[in-house]
């Protein structure tokens, strides 16, 4: 499939002027019922993450656990529940954009049996960006609420299991053991070393689908030390936050020899290195049973396959959503659409034959899970309009990491 587009949530929540002391202290509250509890919810995957059901005054709903954000419910939910807003605050997403979000304290969360009290959480338009609309989630269960529990995500079962105790895990002694430190929010923050430069308090965030994010300062420090060679250039935008779509900008994939976190060191692993935010994402993480233990600040991840990700594999462009259209958000310099001169804006009239000139949200969403194409097709044709011209082109697939 042609799937480029990256879903990274993130709210980094930035504790800042007279509503800093209120803040801080309603997303450090709240506990957990039971006095000892171990429970296993099942979970589906959506674009990449990770949804559960929620139960909150006898009503289940559905919630993306995203250890990148606070809990967030939607103004629906909000108005549903009748919370009362405790403080404002300027908080910014995964693409830089800042706004102002309502936090209100939620009574109760039972989520698999174990009940969750007096939890902070933002209140946000969960329909603004279309692409968390298409997620179609009530909220986020977020690192706030998280904290209070040890949590395991396993991804070859679909479960997560939640304890008030580590000792319920079945814990190798080869298990990577990766050190992190909480956000004000709790988000835990990691340590990366990409071939000896290291990115610091980079955030382990499954509310983003992507691989490795890294920054343009990291970059720029490889670049300079020779150790990032010909990287693949994407100019452009592929990735949307709280508020939506990133800026264009541009966008660098290289492959590292070695990327280190705590005592996993990992070979030819290709890094993104962009202005949004840095993550490391579901797509990563899916590969690993994964526990996380805020009380003593610690992720283990245990190893489930053998997966090496060494390829950039796709067609050269990633599509847009915009006001009914869908277009070339963006564009790999050097790639087969480089040379064939598409370019960022061009409008999408046809994919493979199939008319896409009246394209509407929910065939985007059906995009964001299904991809533009089917994952075996190595072929693209596109139908492009650009100023009242028609331009038909066809691309290969191809690892855009060879020469």
């Amino acid at each position: 499939m042609m799937k480029q587009f990256a879903l990274i949530l993130l709210v980094a929540t930035a504790i800042s002027g007279c509503s800093t002391l209120k803040l801080a202290k309603l997303l450090k509250q709240g506990d957990v019922e039971q006095p000892a509890f171990k429970a296993e919810i099942p979970f589906e995957m959506r674009m990449g993450l990770v949804v559960v059901k929620v139960n909150i005054k006898g009503k289940d709903y559905d919630f993306l656990v995203d250890t990148g954000a606070p809990n967030v419910i939607t103004k629906e939910l909000a108005a549903e529940l009748q919370l009362e807003t405790k403080v404002e605050q300027k908080t910014g997403d995964s693409q830089g954009k800042k706004e102002v979000l309502q936090f209100a304290e939620m009574p109760e969360m039972l989520i698999g049996g174990v009940h969750f009290i007096e939890m902070g959480t933002a209140i946000a338009d969960l329909k603004r960006s279309n692409e968390i609309a298409c997620l179609d989630v009530d909220g986020f269960v977020g690192a706030n609420l998280m904290k209070e529990a040890v949590w395991q995500f396993d991804y070859e079962r679909k479960v997560i299991t939640v304890s008030d105790n580590r000792s319920a895990f079945e814990i190798p002694s080869t298990a990577f053991r990766i050190p992190f430190t909480p956000a004000a929010s709790s988000t835990p923050l990691i340590d990366i070393t990409y071939d000896g430069v290291t990115d610091k308090r980079v955030t382990f965030d499954t509310g983003s689908n992507g691989f490795f994010n890294s920054s343009p300062a990291i970059r720029k420090t490889l670049q300079s030390s020779g150790k990032l060679a010909n990287p693949v250039i994407g100019v452009g935008s592929s990735s949307s936050g709280l508020y939506g779509m990133g800026d264009r900008d541009s966008t660098y994939n290289a492959k590292m020899t070695e990327t280190k976190m705590g005592n996993l060191t990992i070979s030819e692993q290709v890094i993104s290195f962009g202005s949004g935010a840095r993550t490391i994402g579901t797509k990563f993480l899916q590969h690993y049973r994964v526990i996380i233990d805020w009380s003593v600040s610690e992720i283990i991840l245990i190893p489930t396959d053998d997966f090496v990700n060494n390829k950039l594999e796709n067609f050269g462009i990633s599509p847009f959503y915009n006001e009914d259209r869908l277009e070339v958000r963006l564009v790999t310099l050097g790639s087969e659409a480089d040379k064939m001169g598409i370019r960022l804006g061009d409008r999408i009239l046809e994919v493979n034959g199939e008319d896409t000139r009246i394209f509407t949200k929910d065939m985007w969403c059906n995009v964001l899970y299904d991809g533009l194409v089917p994952e075996e097709e190595e072929i693209l044709t596109l139908l492009i309009e650009r100023e009242g011209e028609n331009l038909k082109v066809q691309l290969h697939k191809k690892d855009l990491m060879k020469p």
